[in-house]
């Protein structure tokens, strides 16, 4: 009951902030996609799998309800298309009964229901961009917040042992002191998801920096956030995050404009995080990067030849659901079949086949040709680095699962991409010429 009534009002609050304001109902989906992983964890029922998704539906019934103005619907029609196709294929495949339905319609969300989030990239304005970044800087500060105090009193007080949680009290392989501790999940759903998204917005957060103006007193707020979801990535562990982050940075200090960054600031804080991350033994996982062995092992493990085998064998996949999908512990024995690669490519050719793997891919290598950044657009590093992002994303899919069903980094992933697919000129409106016989009769009268 408590599950149902959590998804009710994440439905509400999300259709309710989206009427007001697009932005605003973004922000709210996003908060609901923070609390998610904790809220599952805690409420042992079916429908606490399904509040993020709910929260996701209101906000795109308030995108629904709203009549785009001519601008915002220029921007969006170069994606009309694939949204068409991303969606309509995984659609038409739902039909086929290679799986359970509840699997298959648990595959068809895995598949499609992040995509309409490219539509919010697309139609969102520099200001409304603006508006975005201010309120996932708290948002990544509070949830900072949170996994300080679980270093302190541990995450089996928030996390209780359950199947749910399974994954994260796998996750036991920070070593210091000769002891192995857990990694951080702060309110999300694993320790990868924490900080999937604490990476992911970097780029979002130092784009506003640079088009804040000089005086304004958020650029060093969003200079905190920055920091914070640093030492965020560095508390949950994971190494190939660490390994973002710490080149988001680079490229920004490099490439960026930084005419409007408040530098000594930024030199604090930079010289903070890495005083913490040095002096700190839990935020030093990422440091096995330099085991040449364990990286060519982990990479093998994922781009194999089973991708190849599994190709031949299932060209049109193995029914949505059936391919890798994460499936709810109480729906798992429904599978038929089960296959899996951890590739994200292999998720996507599992369960839409080859077909689909082609579409994804096709969408991919156009998204990455669009025209680059206008110099003049003061959002020009943002959107740089969002380019960057989403190009190392996609490369990287193939070392793991979760590229396009993680939440709620998919959902600002597929923001970055709509952003980067929009034309940033403006149409030209044509005016009507009039002819020289009907200039002569108004001149006339």
């Amino acid at each position: 009951m408590l599950g149902s009534g959590l998804c009710i009002i994440a439905f509400l609050l999300c259709l309710v902030m989206g009427k007001r304001a697009l932005w605003a109902g973004f922000v709210t989906a996003l908060g609901v996609g923070v609390l998610y992983g904790i809220l599952r964890a805690n409420i042992e029922q079916p429908a606490s799998h399904f509040i993020f998704d709910a929260g996701a539906l209101g906000l795109y019934l308030a995108l629904l309800s709203r009549r785009l103005t001519p601008a915002r619907r220029h921007r969006l029609q170069p994606l009309v298309p694939w949204l068409i196709v991303l969606i309509g294929w995984p659609a038409m495949l739902f039909f086929v009964p290679a799986q359970d339905p509840l699997v298959q319609l648990v595959g068809l969300r895995s598949q499609t229901f992040f995509i309409p989030f490219l539509i919010f990239g697309a139609i969102f304005t520099g200001d409304e961009m603006t508006r975005v970044a201010r309120w996932i800087a708290m948002l990544n500060s509070a949830v900072l917040l949170f996994a300080l105090i679980e270093t302190r009193l541990g995450i089996d007080a928030f996390y209780p042992r359950n199947a749910v949680d399974e994954i994260i009290y796998n996750s036991h392989d920070v070593l210091f002191g000769g002891v192995g501790h857990f990694r951080i999940p702060a309110t999300f759903t694993s320790s990868a998801a924490f900080a999937g998204t604490m990476v992911i917005t970097t780029p979002l957060l130092l784009g506003a920096i640079s088009a804040e103006p000089r005086k304004s007193l958020w650029r060093y707020l969003l200079l905190g956030a920055v920091a914070l979801s640093a030492i965020g990535v560095f508390l949950a562990a994971s190494r190939s995050a660490a390994l973002f982050e710490i080149l988001m940075i680079v490229l920004f200090v490099a490439f960026g404009r930084m005419k409007n960054i408040p530098i000594y600031a930024g030199i604090v804080a930079v010289a903070g995080v890495a005083w913490l991350v040095s002096t700190t033994p839990r935020m030093q996982r990422f440091l096995s990067l330099g085991d040449t062995q364990l990286v060519r092992n982990r990479v093998s493990s994922s781009v194999n030849v089973s991708f190849i085998e599994m190709a031949g064998e299932y060209p049109l996949g193995n029914g949505l659901g059936g391919g890798g999908s994460s499936i709810p512990y109480f729906l798992a024995s429904r599978v038929k079949a089960e296959v899996a690669l951890e590739n994200e490519y292999g998720l996507i050719m599992l369960e839409e086949g080859l077909p689909g793997l082609a579409l994804w891919l096709a969408f991919i290598f156009w998204l990455l040709a669009r025209p680059a950044p206008l110099r003049s657009d003061p959002w020009y590093t943002g959107r740089w680095l969002a380019r960057t992002f989403c190009a190392l994303a996609f490369a990287t899919a193939p070392l793991g699962n979760g590229m396009l069903s993680a939440v709620p980094q998919t959902a600002i992933l597929m923001l970055y991409a709509g952003w980067i697919a929009a034309p940033q000129r403006e149409a030209r409106r044509v005016q009507p010429r009039r002819s020289a016989s009907s200039a002569h009769l108004l001149y006339r009268r």
